[in-house]
């Protein structure tokens, strides 16, 4: 979440309406202010490197072995269903391959 939010809040500050006014040297606007996007290499720098890292994380924790005691099987419902349904007996085939 801390992440997502700097990520978010990076990219805001990525880019940015900018509005300058020109005026002479007595005070008055000489010509039409002038709206457009600004930007900053810093924040978008930033933005990047941290959204690399998420990704590479992401993709790291995904090559780690899961470590749990039961069998993981996906979706398929025959298997989920035989979960549910062990019994105190079965307790020996947890962890097993299912057929």
């Amino acid at each position: 979440m801390t992440l997502s939010s700097l990520l978010h809040w990076l990219t805001s500050q990525s880019l940015f309406l900018a509005r300058v006014d020109i005026l002479n040297p007595f005070g008055k606007v000489t010509f039409a202010p002038i709206s457009t996007v600004g930007y900053s290499c810093i924040a978008i720098i930033f933005v990047l490197t941290l959204g690399i890292l998420a990704l590479l994380t992401a993709a790291g924790m995904g090559y780690k072995k899961f470590a749990a005691e039961a069998t993981t099987v996906g979706s398929c419902s025959a298997a989920i269903s035989a979960a549910c349904h062990a019994s105190e007996a079965d307790l020996e085939i947890l962890g097993k391959k299912l057929r």
